[in-house]
């Protein structure tokens, strides 16, 4: 969703609550399950944008153990600034322009003007709060709730044939299971 915020720039001290009801984003980094939903708040310090608020919704991952999807709540806390320029003469409009840190062009940007793209911001934070070896709830016992193994049992699925029909194989361990068994043979 694209906001403009034009009344939000020119008017120092203004804050404008924006509730947050935005689809659930779908592109191949993310997948989210339910609504992002929410409460952002814009202020105009005057040298500053503010942007500040929560928003919740679902996101699926790749479990790193045992390949399975599931799904995880996210709750984000968004907290951005930006630095306001003013420029405008005696006998021209005040014009209100905000400075983005990153303008490498591989970037993408929040703002184009006054028109702030409140998706892209969104698909930012959800990307910066993905794990880098997502796992699923466990049990007490520390076992995944897809498989029911511990991390230490995962491997030993993939190099156990009698062991392979218990849970689904990891399939970046796949090709080093089918080596490991290759390589039993000759070594026996």
């Amino acid at each position: 969703m694209r906001l403009d915020i034009t009344e939000i720039l020119l008017e120092v001290g203004a804050s404008v609550p924006y509730d947050v009801q935005e689809p659930p984003l779908v592109d191949e980094d993310i997948e989210c399950t339910q609504p992002i939903a929410g409460r952002i708040t814009f202020t105009n310090t005057g040298g500053t944008l503010l942007i500040n608020g929560n928003v919740a919704t679902r996101v699926v991952l790749q479990c790193s153990r045992c390949a399975e999807y599931f799904e995880r709540p996210v709750a984000l806390a968004i907290e951005e600034q930006f630095e306001l320029r003013r420029s405008g003469g005696p006998r021209t409009p005040c014009q209100v322009e905000v400075i983005e840190e990153d303008e490498s062009p591989a970037a993408a940007l929040l703002f184009e003007g006054p028109v702030f793209d409140l998706t892209e911001l969104l698909r930012q934070y959800l990307l910066l709060d993905q794990p880098t070896r997502p796992l699923p709830p466990q049990d007490c016992d520390g076992r995944c709730a897809h498989c029911h193994l511990r991390p230490e049992e995962v491997l030993r699925c993939v190099l156990d044939p009698g062991r392979e029909d218990e849970a689904p194989i990891n399939p970046a361990l796949a090709k080093l299971g089918e080596l490991l068994q290759r390589e039993k043979p000759r070594s026996a």
